[in-house]
């Protein structure tokens, strides 16, 4: 690429050409060689001082991972981060990913294990083959299981919803806050907490472990809902167990029973009360 004497270069209707030592390569990955980036758009500028190229009107990128549509956007000569802004849209052929937003940057972090990363914000909606995320915004590690979801967070996935201000992953492991609703679809367990931590197996979350103003609903094999509520509860579904600690309460039809712990099978709805345990019923 030739500058003038100028630090700025304009292009009108402009289409550059990106290979793989070129700009956005954080964008197209290690694939990178094996195709061009390409991005066009209404005009674009580079300044080889800073050597950013910033383009806007109709902005098109497209690389090896997918495509990307915006009002404006802009990345360095370096490849290490491309950003979006203004009616969002991207498709990640290889992640199986459509995304819509406000605003998107796609960065790479470099080094002998670089990590492509999403970011992005402002109305997100994220679908991943049966899967779909809102949130305010979202951060996801391309190729991983790695992502942070923040405000007001609708999250459908292929073993459970949730319903949170904050819900995110990394490899095996779950956590979340706020959480006004957690949805195990399988088991029939609905749950809210003020903070949960979990741990997948595959795409399943097989424990989980809830803390304060706990309330859990369990649907039994007879079609009754209890409802246990306590301090901290602990979801396993290896054991098939739900245990409350710290005033625990049962809830089920007309019999109330308290405790400072309770066991409750799955399934069965067999409950197993420690600590003073006072039951209360109705009488016919």
């Amino acid at each position: 690429m030739t500058h003038t004497n100028r630090p700025v270069t304009a292009w009108r209707a402009g289409v550059l050409m990106l290979v793989a030592a070129g700009i956005l390569s954080a964008f197209a990955g290690a694939a990178h060689a094996a195709g061009e980036a390409v991005l066009t758009a209404g005009s674009l500028s580079y300044d080889s001082k800073t050597g950013w190229v910033a383009a806007s009107g109709d902005v098109h990128f497209t690389s090896p991972d997918g495509e990307l549509f915006s009002d404006r956007g802009g990345g360095d000569v370096n490849g290490k981060v491309f950003t979006a802004n203004g009616n969002v849209r991207g498709s990640f052929k290889r992640e199986s990913i459509e995304i819509t937003c406000d605003a998107m940057s796609l960065s790479n972090t470099g080094g002998p294990e670089p990590v492509r990363r999403i970011t992005a914000s402002g109305d997100v909606v994220m679908t991943r083959r049966g899967d779909r995320l809102t949130a305010q915004s979202v951060t996801w590690d391309i190729g991983e299981n790695n992502y942070k979801a923040k405000g007001s967070v609708l999250g459908t996935f292929e073993e459970f919803s949730i319903d949170s201000d904050l819900a995110a992953r990394s490899g095996d492991q779950f956590w979340a806050s706020g959480v006004r609703e957690y949805t195990d679809r399988s088991r029939g367990v609905r749950l809210s907490s003020k903070s949960a931590n979990g741990i997948f197996d595959g795409a399943k979350i097989v424990e989980m472990i809830t803390d304060g103003n706990v309330s859990i609903d369990m649907l039994d094999n007879k079609g009754v809902t209890s409802t246990v509520t306590g301090d901290k509860g602990v979801y396993s579904l290896a054991r098939g167990t739900i245990v409350v600690t710290g005033n625990a309460v049962v809830v089920r039809g007309d019999q109330r029973l308290k405790a400072s712990s309770v066991v409750y099978h799955l399934g069965s709805g067999r409950v197993e009360a420690l600590g003073q345990p006072t039951l209360t019923f109705g009488t016919p």
